[in-house]
């Protein structure tokens, strides 16, 4: 059977430095890690990967037990960075959906005033499409008028000049 190595028991003191140490590089690894999430540049987990405890401890390479038992401190600091994270993303959201409401009611606006617009162009349209059918009635009337003269004039052999000031008494005088 083989011997076994003798347990080597330190200095307690010694220990205990080795202990602080380790929290401390331990806490360093994850305030990178959560600042490196944050910004959205992680090395070891997904890009875009929300900030959890989970993501924290597989970014700075350490257990998650590791993040729970020696580091609770860093757990509430995570939570408020997260909850500020979704605060201003909130707010973000907020001041979006306010300057897509003001374009809304701009685009009503606009939209309003066209229909207001078409309205009167096509009132207009209808006046002068009746005004165009009047004159339209005035032509057909004065060139009957000119076809009844016309056929006078070959009826009668005789040339009448037709002035438009001179009325028809006044032809009869002449």
């Amino acid at each position: 059977m083989p011997k076994a190595k003798p347990v080597r028991t330190g200095n307690a003191a010694s220990l205990v430095e080795h202990k602080a140490r380790s929290v401390k590089a331990t806490r360093e690894q994850l305030e990178l890690a959560l600042a490196r999430i944050l910004e959205g540049k992680p090395k070891r987990v997904q890009p875009g990967t929300s900030a959890s405890a989970l993501s924290v401890a597989k970014e700075a390479q350490v257990d998650r037990s590791t993040l729970y038992r020696y580091h609770p401190d860093f757990l509430d600091k995570l939570k408020r960075a997260t909850n500020s994270t979704a605060d201003k993303l909130l707010e973000s959201k907020r001041g979006e959906l306010s300057r897509t409401q003001a374009r809304a009611r701009e685009y009503r606006n606009i939209a309003e005033d066209l229909h207001a617009e078409m309205e009167a162009v096509a009132r207009n349209n209808y006046a002068l499409s009746h005004r165009v059918q009047e004159l339209e009635d005035l032509l057909r009337q004065r060139d009957a008028v000119i076809a009844d003269l016309q056929e006078r004039v070959r009826d009668g052999g005789k040339v009448v000049r037709v002035h438009p000031a001179v009325t028809q008494r006044e032809q009869r005088r002449r």
